[in-house]
């Protein structure tokens, strides 16, 4: 239909070009600190490039356009009885995420904003046959962030080929409310996509415990053994030494990457 063309009309378009451009200068500004990656994986991060570009030019035709009279309208920001106020509240819905990402500075993700992530020791992906030859050969397992994934599916796989050998590596504290003082995991954060499926994997850990503190990053050297934990056989790390480390340029592991 056709209407007769009306300030608030060109104010709810012009303020739809403004989140448009909004939206794709966050995700600019996410491209060039590097922060994307805190968010989705590097595998995804092409897609982004996209987004951004699609959300600019239709956040700038938006803008373009936004004092058309005469256009075809059936929405309700066609209609001249709403207010200027009824039409900038309901725009405080995208500002208000656009206010924050821009003036908060810190884009690291902890435990106290994910209360709901917890531990994984199961498969990640398909064990590498590779990784799986080199590591029955060899007497220490030395566990690092290009192995970390396919190390850990490997292990759960071949378990019993593994008791007893020699493991390192590096990660954080994670404890839950089931363990004992002398359990813990030695862990890293996991994405898949983005931070939606982000997860805990590590390894079961015990021994002397008492001095590893919760959420600090270490590297350990211990033995591998298995037990019984919630009905599962799982590896326990029998840890034997314990050094406190610094925590990695990349807080995350990307199971997208293996």
């Amino acid at each position: 239909m056709k209407i007769k063309w009306s300030p608030t009309w060109q104010l709810a378009n012009e303020l739809q070009g403004i989140v448009l451009i909004g939206f794709s200068l966050l995700i600019f500004k996410l491209l060039v600190t590097g922060d994307v990656t805190r968010l989705v994986a590097p595998k995804m991060v092409p897609f982004l490039y996209a987004t951004m570009i699609l959300l600019f030019f239709l956040g700038f035709f938006r803008l373009l356009n936004s004092n058309l009279k005469g256009a075809d309208c059936d929405c309700d920001v066609c209609d001249e009885n709403t207010s200027f106020m009824k039409l900038t509240l309901s725009y405080l819905l995208f500002f208000s995420p656009l206010f924050l990402f821009f003036t908060l500075q810190d884009m690291s993700i902890n435990k106290s904003i994910l209360p709901n992530v917890q531990y994984e020791h199961g498969q990640t992906s398909s064990a590498n046959q590779a990784i799986s030859n080199a590591t029955d050969e060899e007497n220490l397992i030395a566990i690092n962030d290009d192995n970390y994934l396919p190390m850990m599916d490997n292990i759960n796989t071949n378990l019993d080929n593994m008791i007893g050998k020699e493991i390192t590596i590096t990660g954080f504290i994670h404890r839950e409310e089931s363990f004992t003082d002398k359990e813990a995991v030695i862990a890293r954060y996991v994405m898949t996509h983005c931070i939606a499926d982000l997860g805990i994997y590590g390894y079961m850990i015990e021994g002397n415990l008492s001095k590893l503190q919760s959420d600090q990053w270490y590297s350990l050297k211990g033995v591998l053994e298995k037990k019984e934990y919630e009905g599962q056989t799982i590896p326990v790390i029998k840890v034997e030494e314990a050094e406190k480390s610094a925590a990695p340029e990349e807080d995350y592991l990307y199971a997208l990457d293996y």
